[in-house]
């Protein structure tokens, strides 16, 4: 017995890098001491460092490290052995030997470092050729019968008929053979096909269909080495389908070599003896996933899980079905590849490398050919679709918004770039503002510096779309969102100011006075809204500058005589460039700003009047605004015969003015009527008796009636009477009323004087005036209602300011 080791070559430039050499060292011998050669041997380098070796119906157990033989320990008649696939015991220090000997038994031995013990043995009808043994029990054939031991079901019977016949073997030239695949599953060679059983016989699985008859097989994940005649068949037991054929002449025996990770496989035939070295499993999926046989590589990754909860988890599995993932994606097959991406929970940063020229995310797009545009817009879907389902997990990083923004460049209607945007805006950088303008979305790039507060950059854009230097972009809503833009912010007045005027110059004069209204604070010379800036910016703009002045004088209640003066002369322009059929509604403004307004040159207005005779009214009005009364009234009675007209101004007149005041006002329209009375005598009297029973104009009813002809009827004066007689009864009451409310006050005052002269009084040096804060000298002093003490002068001083 001889001990080698087994080492891969160096490999130099000229030897090409799918090829390994190896080389073979003899590191140990040992003679046995038996006139045959050995048929079996097994070694157990985990814990015990063992070698088995079975010769000459002898088996012998060697120190795996110097190849010393373990004395006192050789087991006789011996046909064949297995070492039992139990890990718990090399962990625990001992190992379990299964063995048939000649006599029809099998026996069980524990083995440790220095003893080997006979745990049981059970009785069989033939000697076995070849045994198994693992956690579950035991498995052997005869040449022409397989036969099991459940260990578990078998309740310490230990006797012939424990073992179960579980398969016989009608066709001499089919070799009994067979290989454990997991715990409790074994694989028997039958004619032609390999039956995977149980202990119990049973099997879920399809039999492998052999191409050859095999001599011998072994498993070793997930593939099933079969020795043949001239050939060893690779099998995989996922698919069951013959993977590689190796030709190799003269085999005779095929056993495994557990060397750290790998299960390396040796061959023997009458010469040579050769070792199969399996490639990694990882190295296996490489292959298959660049051959394009991507669902092999994931049954391949997923064999080495043993449920489905671990493939959840195991790195093999979630590496390949990334990998997998992202071929599929690459070649468009978009529905398979969102599918691995939701399984793996994959980070769209990955997706994203994936995607020609996505990265980087703040450069725009390349001009895209119509024949890759639908691949592109498959790509985009697919990963706005897996971004959006997953936005719960990925929102929070900072480059997802603008990933997403990207992908819509391409992918999504204009309309919905503009929600996306206004809806997501500070998740986006400014600098994206880039490939926006680059794609023609220029309404959207406005709102993105808009929001990030490039309030220049966001009107300029604006400005050019309106100007159309930029074009093409229908989601523009049109000019009045610059002003809607400015309305609703608080941003430098002179950029405000700038865009009203601008507005302005495009002839967009309602917008650019919402603008100047709603933007007014002051009357500052700084401010570049005041009302001068703007008046002097619209003169030019007749319609304009009439609304502002309106918006001035009744909104802003700006009281200056000049916006009054500039007001009222574009009121006369208005109605002397019209004729007076059309005039009715501007002179009525006319006159009730006449005479509502106190802010206007009222002599500079009634001279450029009087170079016309068609305003013979508002002549009227600016005599009453003079207080020249007499004269005002006299040309709304005799020129222009208005009595009722006369009779509401002077109503008007008398509004906020005092009783005195009011009836000067209101003897001076009588007086014109008693004047004009001998030339309109019916409707004179008839302005006189309305005038005089009005209850809105004050009178002294005993002038009045003075000065009323004598030759009216007492009946036509009745209603006046009556109303003289109500006016002086009305004023003796509330002068009767005033003077018992005097009375009851005084009353008040002096028992309240009289209660305040029974009081004491303290005054002393340290009492304090609470005015002046000075000390009392004399004993005079004032005394509130509080009780508070000041000095006379004190108290006079302050009741004077």
């Amino acid at each position: 017995m001889c001990s080698f080791r087994v080492r891969e070559k160096t490999s130099d430039d000229s030897t090409p890098s799918e090829t390994k050499g190896y080389e073979c060292l003899c590191i140990g011998s040992q003679n046995l001491g038996t006139r045959k050669p050995i048929i079996k041997i097994k070694v157990v380098r985990v814990s015990l460092h063992r070698v088995f070796t079975l010769s000459d119906n002898f088996l012998q157990i060697f120190d795996s490290d110097n190849l010393q033989p373990i004395p006192n320990i050789k087991l006789k008649n011996v046909s064949t052995f297995a070492i039992s696939n139990t890990s718990d015991q090399h962990q625990g220090g001992y190992i379990d030997i299964c063995v048939s000997t000649k006599r029809n038994k099998i026996q069980i031995y524990r083995l440790d470092k220095i003893n080997i013990n006979l745990i049981y043995e059970i009785s069989v009808q033939d000697s076995f050729i070849s045994i198994s043994m693992d956690d579950h029990g035991i498995i052997g054939c005869s040449e022409t019968e397989y036969f099991s031991y459940d260990s578990l079901s078998s309740n310490d019977r230990r006797s012939i008929s424990s073992f179960t016949s579980i398969l016989k073997l009608d066709d001499p030239n089919t070799t009994a053979c067979f290989t454990n695949i997991s715990p409790g599953q074994y694989l028997l060679n039958g004619p032609n096909v390999g039956v995977t059983t149980s202990l119990q016989g049973m099997s879920q699985r399809a039999p492998i269909m052999f191409i050859s008859s095999p001599i011998n097989f072994i498993y070793s994940h997930p593939y099933l080495i079969v020795l043949v005649r001239d050939y060893i068949h690779i099998y995989s037991y996922l698919d069951d389908q013959l993977k590689q054929e190796i030709p190799l002449k003269y085999c005779r025996t095929l056993l495994t070599m557990q060397q750290e990770n790998i299960k390396n496989i040796i061959v023997t035939n009458k010469d040579n003896i050769y070792l199969l070295v399996p490639l990694s499993l990882e190295e296996q999926i490489e292959q298959l996933l660049n051959s394009y046989r991507l669902q092999e590589a994931l049954t391949l990754a997923e064999s080495t899980c043993s449920s489905i909860k671990q493939r959840n988890t195991n790195r093999l599995v979630l590496s390949t079905k990334k990998r997998i993932a992202l071929i599929e994606f690459t070649s468009m097959n978009v529905v398979r590849a969102l599918s691995l991406f939701d399984d793996i929970n994959l980070d769209f940063h990955e997706i994203m490398t994936q995607i020609p020229n996505f990265l980087p995310l703040n450069s725009p797009w390349p001009n895209i050919d119509e024949n890759l545009k639908n691949q592109y817009i498959q790509w985009l879907n697919a990963f706005c679709d897996y971004m959006r389902k997953k936005s719960a997990e990925f929102s929070r990083q900072s480059d997802y918004y603008p990933a997403l923004l990207k992908a819509y460049l391409i992918v999504k209607s204009r309309e919905i770039i503009i929600e996306f945007i206004q809806t997501n805006s500070s998740y986006i950088p400014v600098d994206y503002c880039k490939i926006l303008i680059d794609a023609q979305h220029y309404h959207a790039t406005a709102l993105l510096y808009s929001a990030h507060e490039k309030h220049e950059q966001a009107i300029d854009i604006w400005k050019k779309l309106v100007s159309n230097e930029y074009s093409n972009d229908e989601t523009f809503p049109g000019i009045w969102i610059i002003a809607k833009y400015i309305l609703e912010r608080n941003i430098d007045r002179s950029l405000e100011f700038s865009i009203a005027t601008w507005l302005l110059e495009r002839h967009e004069e309602e917008l650019a006075l919402k603008i100047f209204t709603s933007k007014y604070q002051s009357e500052s010379n700084n401010d570049p809204f005041s009302s001068k800036q703007v008046i002097n910016l619209i003169k030019t703009h007749p319609i304009a500058l009439v609304t502002y002045l309106e918006y001035a004088v009744f909104k802003l209640k700006l009281e200056t005589d000049e916006i009054h003066t500039m007001l009222v002369n574009i009121y006369l322009d208005q109605i002397l460039s019209k004729s007076d059929i059309d005039n009715e509604q501007t002179r009525s403004k006319l006159q009730a700003f006449i005479i509502t307004s106190n802010s206007y040159r009222v002599q500079t207005i009634l001279n450029r009047i009087n170079q016309t005779n068609r305003l013979q009214r508002e002549v009227a009005l600016l005599y009453g605004k003079m207080n020249k009364f007499e004269q005002a009234f006299r040309i709304l009675v005799d020129e222009l015969q208005d009595f009722e007209y006369a009779e509401n101004y002077c109503i008007a007149l008398s509004q906020g003015k005092s009783s005195d005041d009011r009836k000067i006002v209101a003897h001076v329209l009588f007086k014109v009527f008693l004047n004009s009375l001998n030339k309109y005598p019916n409707e004179i009297k008839t302005a006189l008796l309305r005038l005089l029973c009005n209850n809105e104009i004050e009178f002294d009813f005993i002038e009045v009636l003075q000065h009323l002809p004598s030759h009216w009827s007492l009946a036509s004066l009745s209603q006046i009477l009556l109303r003289a007689l109500r006016t002086y009864s009305y004023t003796q009451r509330s002068t009767k009323i005033e003077s018992s409310l005097i009375r009851v006050q005084n009353e008040k005052l002096n028992i309240k004087l009289r209660q305040l002269k029974c009081l004491n009084t303290m005054i002393n040096e340290q009492r304090q005036c609470k005015h002046c804060l000075q000390q009392f000298y004399e004993t005079s002093c004032v005394i509130y209602q509080d009780g508070s003490q000041v000095h006379v002068h004190c108290a006079k001083n302050y009741n004077r300011n």
